[in-house]
């Protein structure tokens, strides 16, 4: 697998190994020994996927403490826009984002540490979104800021979004519980 690092620390595009015949292709999707060399999360007892058509939007989601949670995002159908937004304090990139397209002909995914929020925009029908979480979904710490109050350039400025999401606290106006740390 190749790991590259994202301009948010501790947020890593990974291109995993893909093995192509006449019978299609095999696609290695986590390695617990590449990922114990980097010093990455291996521990996701958590797995979710959904099925989004194009144009919906779906976060930016996040878990504050003490079920805040390490993501590693893949997309299996289709193809995303995964974006990520940098909310813990003293980070060098506190507040700022990066936009990564995902699909499965790239063979990339996200790992996403924890402190951040994310979600994603669905560029294709039956968009099939891959989520593995270091913590299990808790409604009492389950958050999000509202999906255009980052500076994230979206391709567009009305998709469709849950009546969740719309309802979603600006960043501007977020108090992060989130604390940066160096050693990432």
């Amino acid at each position: 697998m190749d790991i590259i690092k994202t301009k948010i620390p501790g947020c890593y595009e990974i291109h995993k190994i893909v093995r192509k015949d006449t019978r299609g292709r095999l696609v290695k999707t986590f390695s617990e020994k590449t990922f114990q060399e980097m010093a990455l999360h291996r521990n996701f007892p958590e797995v979710y996927y959904s099925v989004s058509n194009k144009n919906v939007l779906r976060g930016l989601h996040f878990q504050i403490p003490s079920q805040h949670h390490v993501k590693l995002v893949a997309c299996l159908q289709g193809s995303i826009l995964d974006a990520v937004v940098d909310l813990r304090i003293e980070s060098p990139t506190y507040g700022e984002n990066i936009l990564v397209e995902l699909n499965p002909d790239k063979a990339n995914m996200l790992y996403i540490p924890a402190g951040c929020a994310h979600g994603f925009y669905s560029l294709t029908e039956n968009t099939i979104f891959l989520n593995k979480t270091s913590t299990g979904y808790s409604q009492k710490h389950d958050r999000g800021i509202h999906w255009d109050s980052c500076g994230i350039d979206w391709p567009t400025n009305k998709p469709i979004v849950s009546e969740k999401d719309k309802h979603l606290i600006d960043f501007a106006s977020y108090n992060s519980p989130f604390r940066y740390q160096e050693a990432i």
